[in-house]
């Protein structure tokens, strides 16, 4: 199975100056900000590219909303993330080597905790390039 790193997550407090910071800095380019509805609070999501590795700023709408606990109540490195080529094989091997799966079934991306470690995520190939994050697969587009 191969796969490629290729996405970070950042929980931050103001998406705003974050944004700013990594354009300015680093010249990551915007690709969208999205809405992402949750059963327990909304959070939103400002997808960057630097043409390779993508970037995404959340904020969490409360402290409970879903995912939010993931990787702690502050900001920080929330999850890296995988393109994987079979997303069901990654998924039994997840498990199979006593990995634990946090989102529902079915859903997108798959995030994942590694025994003992921190939390990850797996998708298939192209789910972070940009025609797909142009397209909404994350949640209302809101720029």
């Amino acid at each position: 199975m191969s796969n490629l790193i290729k996405h970070i997550a950042m929980r931050v407090l103001n998406i705003d100056e974050s944004r700013k910071f990594h354009e300015t800095v680093f010249g990551y380019k915007h690709v969208n900000t999205v809405l992402r509805k949750g059963k327990h609070g909304d959070h939103i999501s400002c997808h960057m590219t630097d043409g390779y590795m993508d970037l995404t700023l959340i904020h969490y709408e409360t402290p409970n909303a879903d995912e939010a606990d993931f990787a702690g109540p502050a900001p920080c490195i929330h999850h890296i993330g995988m393109e994987v080529e079979d997303l069901d094989a990654f998924i039994k091997e997840i498990k199979a080597n006593g990995g634990e799966i946090l989102t529902e079934p079915g859903h997108l991306p798959v995030k994942f905790r590694s025994p003992g470690g921190p939390v990850a995520e797996v998708v298939p190939m192209e789910r972070w390039e940009a025609k797909t994050l142009s397209a909404g697969v994350h949640g209302k587009v809101l720029a």
